[in-house]
């Protein structure tokens, strides 16, 4: 797996002509996309992480994703469609009347999406991903399930 992020890496950090960047914010997140060539980009997102307190504890989450997607349409149309695949991290640190928990999970998943461009610079998004979850944690051990992930917001393309 370390391989295969510092490929990524790697392949974001190439210089190429006129390759579009992209900031986004989804619900919950942020994101930054860069196209390797005329239909394929790497994108890294980012769970804005999440905390809570209540009587007697309280949790603290982060989450992370690096996705390759493959554009079906010119970024000049209007509706431009993607669909790829993405690999995400989490991590949670839980606590609750003197008792803690941790837990660190992984969701490889196949993606489907559209760009919606409002303008040359702002386009929306919508996609759905699904695949399977797997959670490691203290107490828990590990497990899996089959999820379904969504993700809403909007992109301001750089250059």
């Amino acid at each position: 797996m370390k391989k295969i992020l510092l490929s990524l890496m790697a392949l974001t950090t190439l210089s190429t002509a006129g390759a579009a960047e992209k900031v986004g914010a989804y619900l919950l997140g942020v994101q930054y996309q860069r196209d390797t060539n005329a239909t394929d980009a790497v994108r890294f997102g980012l769970g804005l992480p999440l905390a809570a307190a209540f009587n007697g504890g309280g949790f603290v989450t982060v989450s992370g994703d690096v996705s390759y997607l493959r554009h079906t349409a010119p970024q000049t149309e209007s509706v431009q469609p993607y669909y790829g695949g993405t690999l995400g991290l989490f991590g949670l640190f839980a606590t609750s009347g003197g008792n803690s928990a941790g837990a660190v999970g992984v969701f490889p998943s196949v993606l489907g999406g559209a760009n919606f461009n409002v303008t040359d610079q702002v386009s929306l998004f919508g996609e759905l991903g699904v695949g399977p979850r797997v959670l490691f944690g203290t107490g828990v051990g590990a497990d899996w399930s089959f999820g379904v992930g969504a993700r809403l917001g909007v992109n301001y393309r750089l250059r």
